[in-house]
């Protein structure tokens, strides 16, 4: 193997190509992504760095031009031919391969209807916190966040510290509804403590504008909210179009890879590329399994792992390439609460509250399926989650045969 491209240029695609030079590989590398950034951490974007405590610099992957890779910035891949090992650009140019690794990651989900020309954003990357950013410090006090799941509960809570008035709209429960139990409504109570205003349970109708800036959203429950600005969170779209021709399967927009990592063809039932590996948040993987089937993840620690594996994997090649075993674990920080999760907990039927109180705003929740633990979620009570891991990966070892270490 002698060329390898990787696409995208976020955590997974960073950690394949340190990956790729720590086992040895010498050849040509190339990194494609459509951004001019220099790669840059996502998780603080929404937090530290939009709350002004953290810097550019501070949010900057360190050593990831010290690899002596190739790096094709600002120029979108558009095509993967297989059979011939080409990526396409979208400049005209192909690049030949030997291996590639697919990190393209996922993009902001766009509002479907209509929106204003100014005053509506998304955020996913840095040119969206430096244009939310810019409203606030221009003027803009006042803001509707539409969607209270991760993204949109860390931006009203650093927009509130920030003296900005916050109102949050979910159409479909309580803030952070996919962690379930009790901590939604933990979250909840601490937000109104900040003076966010919840409008749960009802969505958003359209929005009114003057000149072509945003006024105010009007919601399904017939009210109106006056506010000079907008930010649109309801969800990631892998950013896999340009991958329609490849071949690869490609269920709800993902890259199904095995559980080498290796992307599958056709239907998903095909046999996996040798040539082609897949990481991240664009990545849906046979070894990340609830009980309905592969489960995609859009955490940080799945990126770093998946992509340090899926480059080790490329060159072991299929025969020697080692399973992806990786207990999903998530973080973040909301309203002075900090939330951490470990294993699959929406996907559970059962949950049982096992330390702490969410009366007191601190609480650990298991979450079981058929009696058997896939996942935890702590508000507060990080310290006990390792022993939920350890559980975790012991069931998993078990499932796949193999018997845990007892560490």
């Amino acid at each position: 193997m002698r060329e390898v491209v990787v696409v995208g240029a976020g955590l997974a695609g960073v950690r394949a190509v340190e990956s790729l030079r720590a086992q040895g590989f010498a050849g040509r590398l190339t990194v494609v992504s459509d951004e001019r950034e220099l790669p840059y951490d996502r998780p603080p974007l929404t937090k530290q760095l939009l709350s002004g405590t953290m810097t550019e610099a501070d949010v900057r992957l360190a050593g990831a031009e010290d690899l002596g890779a190739r790096w094709v910035r600002g120029t979108a891949a558009v095509g993967l031919d297989r059979e011939r090992r080409r990526v396409r650009l979208a400049d005209g140019a192909e690049l030949p391969y030997d291996g590639v690794v697919l990190a393209p990651g996922a993009k902001a989900r766009a509002w479907s209807g209509a929106v204003p020309r100014a005053g509506v954003l998304t955020v996913r990357g840095l040119d969206d916190v430096r244009r939310l950013r810019a409203e606030v410090d221009g003027g803009a006090r006042e803001v509707v966040i539409v969607g209270a799941g991760f993204v949109g509960v860390e931006l009203a809570s650093s927009l509130s510290g920030l003296g900005v008035r916050v109102t949050l709209v979910e159409p479909f429960g309580r803030p952070l509804r996919a962690l379930g139990g009790t901590v939604s409504g933990v979250v909840a109570e601490a937000a109104g403590r900040a003076g966010v205003v919840l409008r749960l349970g009802t969505g958003v109708r359209g929005f009114r504008d003057d000149g072509g800036r945003v006024v105010a959203v009007e919601l399904v429950d017939g009210s109106v909210l006056p506010t000079p600005l907008v930010v649109v969170a309801i969800g990631m779209v892998p950013a896999t179009d340009w991958l329609a021709e490849s071949g690869l399967a490609l269920p709800s927009g993902r890259i199904h890879c095995d559980e080498r990592l290796f992307a599958r063809s056709g239907g998903g039932s095909g046999a996996p590329d040798p040539r082609v590996v897949v990481a991240g948040d664009a990545a849906c993987c046979d070894a990340v399994r609830a009980a309905d089937g592969p489960v995609a993840l859009e955490h940080w620690s799945n990126a770093a792992a998946q992509g340090e594996l899926a480059a080790r994997n490329l060159l072991a090649g299929p025969a020697a390439a080692e399973p992806y075993d990786h207990v999903p674990s998530f973080w973040t920080t909301a309203f002075g609460l900090r939330i951490k999760s470990v294993g699959l907990p929406g996907t559970g039927d059962r949950t049982v509250a096992e330390a702490g109180d969410p009366a007191g705003g601190a609480v650990l929740e298991a979450h079981y399926r058929d009696g058997r633990l896939v996942g935890a979620v702590s508000v507060e009570q990080g310290r006990l989650l390792s022993a939920y891991a350890r559980r975790l990966r012991g069931e998993r070892m078990i499932a796949s045969g193999t018997e845990p270490s007892g560490t």
